[in-house]
């Protein structure tokens, strides 16, 4: 069985295992494991297995129990970045998402959400979510659901990597339990929306970017100058931060490079369009009054599976609004890439909170997400999960 692995979203294939020393021998710096993490890294001594000529696609090497060297316990890690791998990781498909975006376009504030929505799609699908480690279970806790759920705020920017920063280097990796007859996971990495913002050569450890098996761009609508002004009486003045859009998804192109993940433009923050609806006599509040467009509707959270059909009727009137909201270039930048690699893609919309926040804190009315879990679906339908 072929599945990624949760750090460097590389393919793991079943040609080559890797299997990594956890007793008393020394560590000793891993020059390759530090370039994809971005930050210093070491190992022990690593026993690589490779599938002999002619070998089936279920081959495994014979179960290794211990270290050649210390007779020490060992534990499989990946053949390319060296981190340990969470057990009989093998044994289940994981579908890797990247999230991408300019700053505060509201990327951490939907993985808080849509972590928590997944248990609704769960409880459809008559199955459970957990987390896989406590590493993941730490990180969702302490800096995603405490600020948004308990404090009621909204979070902070995520903050750039810097060497001893390990934020947004350890992923949240979710356990779907078993979806259509087989053991499923769902990863999700976040990145500071400065990384993606200036291009710099040599980001190794934004190399996962190309092996993902979707990224999602979020695109905050009120970067477009026609929107913002229009609604600079209505929603709040730090909603107008954040950098250029466009420059980030071609910064995304180039990290992408050559790899083949499917990408899905999301329309953020979309309650802020929802509220052209209060200004009188303009073109855009006449487009955003039609309550039977697809994109003002949500279908519901408690429903298995994904609507292809009513994905494909939101992705035309998503790519018809960024077309008149003069963001046509961001539609080319995903159809005709710089790159000349069109990616299989499709345009979303999303509110995370359903409605803007008042200062730091959230609206009274709570949090009402808005087609979270779309992008999500279909990312996970496109891996045959639902």
């Amino acid at each position: 069985m072929q599945t990624k692995c949760p750090y460097c979203f590389n393919d793991l294939t079943s040609a080559r295992y890797a299997y990594q020393c956890q007793g008393t021998c020394n560590a000793i710096d891993d020059p390759i494991g530090s370039q994809l993490h971005g930050a210093p890294r070491q190992w022990k001594p690593t026993s690589f297995a490779s599938a002999p000529a002619g070998a089936g696609p279920d081959w495994a090497p014979p179960p290794l129990t211990e270290c050649a060297r210390c007779h020490g316990p060992v534990a499989e890690c990946c053949p390319v970045c060296h981190h340990f791998l969470p057990p009989a990781w093998r044994t289940g498909q994981a579908t890797c998402i990247a999230l991408a975006g300019a700053r505060a376009t509201g990327k951490s504030i939907y993985i808080g959400v849509v972590v928590k929505q997944l248990e609704m799609l769960a409880e459809a699908h008559r199955t459970t979510v957990d987390f896989v480690d406590g590493a993941s279970r730490e990180l969702y806790r302490e800096t995603y659901e405490k600020p948004l759920y308990e404090t009621r705020g909204i979070l902070t920017p995520t903050p750039r990597a810097t060497v001893g920063d390990a934020y947004q280097r350890q992923p949240i990796i979710l356990s779907l339990g078993i979806l259509n007859g087989m053991r499923r996971f769902i990863v999700l990495r976040d990145v500071a929306g400065e990384d993606l913002e200036n291009r710099v050569e040599g980001q190794a450890h934004l190399s996962f970017f190309q092996h993902a098996s979707a990224v999602l761009f979020l695109f905050d609508p009120t970067r477009v100058p026609e929107v913002r002004n229009q609604l600079q009486d209505l929603i709040p003045a730090q909603l107008h931060q954040g950098g250029d859009p466009a420059v980030v998804l071609n910064n995304l192109n180039f990290l992408i490079g050559q790899g083949n993940p499917r990408l899905a433009v999301v329309l953020s923050k979309f309650d802020t369009m929802q509220t052209l609806t209060r200004v009188a006599d303009t073109e855009l509040s006449r487009i955003m009054s039609n309550a039977g467009a697809a994109f003002m509707r949500d279908p519901g959270n408690a429903r298995p599976g994904y609507d292809d059909e009513d994905g494909k009727l939101l992705h035309a009137e998503v790519r018809s609004l960024l077309q008149r909201l003069n963001a046509g270039h961001i539609v080319t930048a995903v159809e005709r890439p710089h790159t000349g690699r069109v990616l299989d893609h499709r345009f979303f919309v999303v509110s995370a909170l359903g409605a803007p926040t008042e200062g730091e804190q959230l609206h009274d009315h709570g949090i009402a997400s808005f087609r979270c879990l779309d992008p999500i679906r279909w990312a996970l339908a496109k891996d045959g999960a639902v």
